[in-house]
């Protein structure tokens, strides 16, 4: 059917949305925490650590060490995972630009106006208008810096978006029609290669993810459970009285135990019937 992404402001009834759109549609309703839940369980780390990825700014020495986007393609992954099996609303930040822009994902975005989720959060957590004010300005001043560090973009740009939504004169129950109605159109159905293509995607992206640490990746790609695999050349140090023969010998032997380990990790995936790995000769330094 179609996989509906729902990008929204806190407290500007996204999560009450996508739960009826869901309802509505008889698709699976996921949000943020599933996807955490998941990726931490699969890639062995703590949610903790998934959940500041998505919502903190990286600092300058997480630039520097990469490790924030290790994190979210951690996050990616376990999203494409659950996005493959189509028939998914998902709400929580950053699905739109975690998943492929395929004709069958219905991007949306919901707003609301500033009162209005003033309003939404005193009400739900019984607090101070100042403090319901300071809490969305921060959440919304996190969220566009994180959004236009790592892709350079302005997160309420609404061409981003499919469907941008707003909660004012239309009311929720308006925009789970709107949302809904919109995903049944011929147009934004899922199809088998848009589905063929989530799943190679999902399999390239874990695969390149649980052997980065064996080689230096240099590209995945999948393609209906054939994997291929291209390594860059790892450095060997040169003994003095090695010959060339056995020099030789040791690079094949290099070579030959990189492609087992990668084989032990991938054929543990059910989905895989072959893995080609393409890797370049060590060389001595």
């Amino acid at each position: 059917m179609a996989i509906i992404t729902i990008s929204r402001g806190c407290f500007s009834h996204g999560k009450e949305i996508a739960e009826r759109v869901a309802k509505r549609l008889g698709y699976r309703c996921i949000g943020r925490e599933t996807v955490l839940t998941e990726a931490s369980k699969f890639f062995n780390v703590e949610e903790l650590t998934l959940a500041k990825s998505l919502h903190n700014a990286p600092s300058i020495l997480e630039r520097m060490r990469g490790g924030k986007k290790k994190y979210l393609d951690y996050i990616k992954a376990s999203l494409l995972e659950l996005a493959k099996e189509d028939n998914l609303v998902y709400h929580g930040h950053a699905g739109h630009f975690l998943l492929p822009n395929l004709k069958n994902i219905l991007k949306v975005r919901i707003i609301a106006d500033l009162e209005e989720r003033i309003r939404f959060f005193m009400e739900s957590r019984q607090r101070s208008r100042e403090l319901a004010k300071g809490f969305i300005k921060q959440e919304d001043s996190e969220r566009e810096r994180w959004t236009r560090y790592l892709y350079g973009v302005d997160i309420s740009d609404p061409t981003l978006y499919d469907l941008v939504v707003h909660i004012a004169k239309l009311r929720i129950e308006d925009a789970v029609e709107l949302i809904a109605n919109t995903a049944l159109f011929e147009n934004v159905r899922s199809t088998e290669k848009e589905l063929s293509i989530l799943k190679d995607e999902a399999l390239a992206m874990k695969t390149k993810l649980m052997i980065e640490g064996i080689c230096g990746v240099e590209e995945v790609r999948a393609n209906n459970g054939i994997v291929y695999i291209k390594c860059k050349s790892q450095r060997v140090k040169k003994t003095t009285f090695s010959s060339s023969e056995y020099q030789k010998r040791v690079i094949e032997s290099i070579k030959d135990d990189t492609i087992r380990s990668i084989e032990e990790i991938v054929y543990k995936f059910p989905e895989v019937k072959e893995v080609i790995c393409e890797i370049e000769d060590p060389y001595y330094v």
